[in-house]
């Protein structure tokens, strides 16, 4: 008897409150509500959220044929639900996929199907679950592939100038440094605000200040910082000291960029050699907040504090106006 009831009460909803519903719900989910009715069928083809979650269809404590066979279909099904989109507005969309190997048109295909949609908030990440551990032989063939692989990275940052909310993982930090002139990107992305998970390791400091550089209009730069990345590029050696004394400055810094996070703040070397560049340079800058990383043991939470002491009273500031506050986990 109840559940007759919800049912005719869903039932009894506009189409319009039905998608919205939908929206909320994770992806598989969404694509198996077109067989509860006719009605239904194409409902989930007007969701305005989209996530699609490798994890979703994928897990990765199987064996290895298993898990690319499972990671296939939900690339498959992916494209084919996006070549078969009907709505018109999609306020949101969120990717995850671990491992991205071969599947470098589809993910083109997906940012162009994000641009033609206008959508200004996007995730995009190819970081690793922490659960899983990635051995040698793996890490090489992966490095391998990137180091001789076509895949025109350029291409979807094309597609994303006009996305407002930014979220990277460091395989994209990493890669966009790939492209023939990176420095030089088609037109100046509108992003406000941009999330990079990175390990900020010296791998990644060339694709940050592409960034910086391609993202005139930043108002908030978030670092999420991450340890399950993988290195996908080899560079030069570069001495991360000397790298971040640099007097480069960029549009936002001088202009625009108010507020600075790290998440999972642990005060290592890099984070601090980042974080003095951008107090330095940052001219309009308000805040700075540090999140304490978790599970921290005695001497890795004193240095931490040792770091946001160091960073409070002894970093030079090109804004007057500059907040810092570090917060406990």
């Amino acid at each position: 008897m109840v559940s007759r009831r919800k049912s005719d009460l869903l039932s009894n909803l506009p189409d319009c409150l039905l998608v919205t519903i939908i929206s909320l719900l994770p992806f598989k989910q969404s694509v198996q509500t077109s067989i509860l009715a006719r009605r239904w069928k194409n409902l989930c083809l007007e969701t305005t959220n989209l996530v699609f979650k490798e994890s979703e269809f994928v897990n990765l404590s199987t064996d290895t044929e298993t898990i690319k066979s499972k990671r296939s279909l939900f690339v498959s099904t992916m494209c084919q639900w996006i070549s078969s989109f009907t709505g018109e507005v999609i306020e949101s969309l969120e990717f995850s996929l671990s491992e991205p190997v071969s599947f470098e048109k589809a993910i083109v295909s997906l940012t162009e199907f994000a641009a033609s949609k206008q959508i200004k908030n996007i995730t995009i990440d190819f970081s690793s679950p922490a659960s899983r551990k990635i051995d040698v032989i793996e890490h090489l063939v992966t490095l391998m592939h990137y180091q001789n692989t076509e895949f025109d990275i350029t291409r979807i940052f094309f597609n994303l100038i006009h996305v407002r909310n930014l979220t990277i993982c460091s395989f994209l930090i990493q890669m966009i440094q790939e492209c023939e002139d990176p420095m030089e990107m088609h037109d100046a992305m509108e992003a406000r605000h941009l999330v990079m998970k990175t390990n900020l390791h010296a791998n990644e400091f060339v694709g940050i200040k592409i960034f910086l550089n391609s993202c005139p209009e930043l108002e908030s730069l978030t670092f999420h910082m991450d340890t399950t990345e993988r290195i996908v590029r080899v560079s030069m050696p570069l001495d991360p000291k000397a790298f971040w004394l640099t007097n480069d400055t960029y549009e936002c810094l001088e202009r625009t960029l108010k507020l600075v996070k790290i998440k999972n703040f642990r005060g290592g070397p890099n984070e601090l050699h980042v974080l003095k560049y951008l107090m330095r340079r940052g001219l309009v800058m308000e805040q700075l907040d540090l999140y304490e990383a978790k599970g921290l043991n005695d001497g890795q939470r004193r240095l931490v504090l040792t770091a946001a002491e160091e960073v409070q009273k002894n970093v030079e500031r090109g804004s007057k106006h500059l907040r810092i506050t570090l917060h406990k986990a």
